[in-house]
């Protein structure tokens, strides 16, 4: 009798441990935004490249973008460039998804050039 009391106990703190929630990982690397994304303007249909460098570094299109990070999160990466316009990259949880420039006032879904191969 006192062997079952102590399986269920034991069965009971087991299973409370298991429905307390695990903390998810946050995924806020820098290295989560890291690469060579594309977006076309929706005005001309013109295709941009969009590069992120490990050191975060900008380019749009070949040209060095001057910018200072300004937030950093698992959804979104912000920049501030030098006329004190944002740069937004948002992101899900596998990659990002689009890019918001504050200056033009447009949101562009960006896509890996891989992804249209």
């Amino acid at each position: 009798m006192a062997l079952f009391g102590l399986s269920l106990v034991a069965g009971l703190t087991s299973g409370m441990s298991l429905r307390k929630a695990k903390p998810t990982p946050k995924n806020d690397s820098p290295l989560f935004y890291v690469g060579t994304w594309q977006f076309t303007d929706p005005h001309n249909q013109r295709r941009h490249r969009l590069i992120i460098s490990p050191s975060l570094d900008v380019e749009i299109d070949n040209h060095p973008l001057h910018v200072q990070v300004k937030h950093l999160s698992e959804q979104q990466l912000t920049f501030q460039d030098k006329f004190g316009y944002h740069l937004t990259i948002h992101a899900n949880e596998r990659r990002p998804i689009s890019f918001f420039d504050e200056a033009d006032d447009c949101t562009y879904p960006i896509a890996s050039p891989t992804d249209n191969a």
